[in-house]
């Protein structure tokens, strides 16, 4: 048994003089300087220069380290941020370019590697004094725009915007506002510039904190999440790599350290929409409306691929069977649903509150999170419960278990697939034990996901909302929940961004949430159906047409509106006509690890235009998508790249490198273009 908790000890050294160590990378050559402020008439250290192949390495007062390009700094990163020293010394390593040492303190490292296109620095401190150390680089982020990282309540494009404070860098929620529940160690600046932390140390991680422009990296142990198994000092391991642009960089440190998926998703997710009866009736769902969405989806001439049964089909949370009282016959009505041609999916997630006979049993077999130390589950609260007991998927048994009752629904009332919900760290208890302890706690998301996966390994028509490291799993992410509004808090405007965001740090299979968003509001919370305007479900309907994905909750006829209707229709339909596009690049994903869905900079990676625009996309390199997303609007701004385009819209040729102003787009509209020549 592996417990969530650990002592701490106080450093045994105090240091009484400041050093600052400061990176700066440029393209070509680098120079490293280390100086030490004056105090109290303590003299200077003795410079000292190093040379890695063209770098030069200058060491006095403050470390620096400069790679030219042209002259241009392009990136810094100042080390050792906060750290008082009292001095270095070589250290001799054969096989680093760079080894310095602070006695009784820590231990720098670094390794240059790349190729004939990259040049790249593995950077690597050691603490050596006390577990209780922390060791915290910050990297400089206004010379550069920057992508990649998390999901984000914002979700802004490029992403220099964010702020978000020193927290534990795992899959959080970014519905409050913290680091979301699809998360990598991956950021890549505009200036050809990309940085990935090693995922077995203890990140804690602050964006842009109080508009600070740094990122800052920590590694530190703490109580809580990460857990000091070796009961070793912190080590703080990145690399940064440099390129002549942000797509060679990218290239390059996608192939070496994101994952690549080993198959493609169920072709039908990609053609037909899913249909969720989440927005339209919360709870409050039950055996006859969903015969009657199914019925008015198949009347009203949509499309599906899968009728998918949310909040709340159970008698309780955890007893995963059909509450009687909704449902007096599941069996039945699936198989009604499967004669129209319906598959039926059902909601699930890893919690058991503890009133539910599932509960109950879980605990008795410890198969879920326990107490520290003991044998008694540590119980947590989530959204539907505030005692709670959550499933240990680090066991192995307990995990299934839990399929066993998944399996159960597939047998019984031929249940084809399931919506796994949560699965990120946060909802952990703050301390606990579980069967296996890994430093990341991001292991329990990525085990979360695996046990999603082997629900279903051969249709493959599962989704999770997770990931972290998971790049590899071939399985549907869908966004966290989206608001029903306009604007970047959480609304329509961050759709793109979230979407070219999990495409650049490894996960090509998006499910951008629900068209039109989850109808909530800040009085009633979960229970709200205030449904978007019928402008902000038509625009959003458009922006989502080219996305890997549909799926409906909100339903278009709940407008008593037939416009509303034929204008959704023909744009599901126009997104089951480039299906065999988007699963030809959903294929391609495979092979390249190359997202479905592209930023414009990923053709243009050095145009300062292409680079900055959050409000339109790619799928693959060829179709550029360009939605209307301000409330009112009927006309936009479209910037095309280097090029001969095909307007598909007004069926006319245009050239790209520059700005279509004023483009006319009305509520029934969507401009897209196809590329002709580059």
């Amino acid at each position: 048994m592996a417990s969530h908790q650990q002592g701490r000890g106080r450093c045994a050294v105090a240091f009484a003089l400041t050093a600052v160590v400061v990176m700066v990378v440029v393209v070509g050559v680098a120079v490293w300087e280390e100086t030490r402020d004056q105090q109290e008439g303590t003299p200077f250290m003795s410079r000292a220069v190093y040379e890695i192949g063209d770098a030069e390495i200058h060491i006095q007062n403050t470390v620096h380290m400069n790679i030219r390009h042209n002259h241009v700094i392009t990136g810094e990163i100042f080390m050792g941020y906060d750290w008082r020293t009292a001095g270095h010394k070589d250290c001799n390593t054969p096989e680093a370019d760079v080894c310095l040492s602070w006695e009784r303190d820590r231990k720098l490292e670094i390794y240059k590697t790349g190729n004939d296109k990259v040049t790249c620095y593995n950077v690597t401190w050691e603490a050596v004094n006390c577990v209780s150390q922390e060791l915290k680089d910050c990297v400089e982020l206004s010379r550069g725009h920057w992508f990649g990282g998390f999901e984000d309540y914002h979700q802004y494009w490029p992403m220099n915007e964010i702020q978000q404070e020193m927290a534990a860098y795992v899959a959080t929620d970014s519905y409050a506002k913290k680091y979301g529940g699809v998360l990598e160690r991956y950021f890549l600046s505009s200036t050809g510039l990309g940085i990935f932390i090693d995922s077995n140390i203890p990140l804690y991680l602050s964006f842009n904190d109080k508009s600070s422009n740094l990122m800052c990296m920590s590694a530190k142990f703490e109580r809580s999440p990460y857990i000091n198994i070796d009961n070793k000092p912190p080590r703080l391991s990145y690399t940064v790599c440099q390129a002549n642009n942000i797509r060679v960089v990218h290239d390059y440190m996608s192939a070496k350290y994101i994952p690549r998926p080993e198959g493609v998703p169920d072709r039908r997710l990609f053609r037909s929409p899913i249909w969720s009866t989440w927005a339209m009736y919360k709870k409050d769902i039950n055996q006859t409306q969903v015969l009657q969405l199914a019925n008015d989806i198949v009347s009203n001439g949509f499309s599906h691929s899968q009728l998918e049964i949310d909040d709340e089909w159970t008698t309780l949370y955890g007893d995963m069977d059909f509450t009687t009282n909704k449902f007096p016959d599941a069996r039945g009505m699936i198989s009604q649903l499967n004669k129209d041609g319906f598959r039926v999916t059902v909601w699930v997630h890893p919690f058991f509150n503890i009133d539910s006979r599932a509960f109950n049993e879980a605990a008795a077999l410890g198969y879920l999170v326990r107490a520290p130390e003991r044998k008694l589950p540590a119980l947590t609260s989530w959204w539907r419960g505030q005692l709670s007991g959550t499933l240990d998927v680090t066991n192995p048994y307990a995990v299934d278990w839990y399929l066993n009752k998944t399996n159960f629904l597939k047998d019984t009332y031929n249940i084809s697939s399931f919506k796994f919900d949560a699965g990120e760290v946060a909802w952990l208890p703050f301390i606990y034990s579980v069967n296996r302890t890994y430093l990341n706690p991001n292991e329990y998301t990525r085990k979360w996901i695996d046990l999603a996966y082997r629900s279903d390994p051969d249709v493959r028509h599962q989704e999770v909302r997770v990931g972290a490291g998971s790049q590899n799993v071939p399985i549907f992410v869908r966004m966290m929940d989206k608001d029903s509004v306009w604007d970047n808090n959480n609304g329509l405007k961050t759709l793109i961004p979230c979407a070219l965001t999990m495409g650049l740090i490894g996960y090509p299979f998006i499910l951008p949430d629900m068209i039109g968003g989850n109808a909530y509001d800040n009085s009633s919370g979960l229970e709200a159906r205030n449904y978007p305007d019928e402008e902000l479900f038509i625009r959003w309907m458009q922006l989502n047409t080219f996305l890997p994905s549909l799926q409906f909750s909100v339903v278009p006829w709940v407008y008593n509106n037939e416009t509303v209707v034929e204008i959704t229709r023909y744009f599901a339909e126009l997104h089951e006509n480039y299906t065999s596009t988007i699963i030809k690049l959903a294929e391609d994903s495979v092979r390249t690890g190359e997202p479905i869905i592209r930023p414009i900079w990923w053709i243009a990676p050095q145009d300062e235009a292409a680079l900055t625009i959050d409000s339109e996309y790619l799928l693959g390199n060829d179709l550029l998508v360009a939605p209307v997303v301000e409330k009112g609007a009927t006309s936009r701004d479209i910037y095309l790249p280097e090029g001969t385009w095909f307007d598909e819209l007004r069926k006319q040729q245009v050239e790209g490198g520059q700005w279509y102003r004023d483009y006319r787009a009305e509520l029934h509209e969507l401009p897209f273009f196809s590329r002709i020549t580059t």
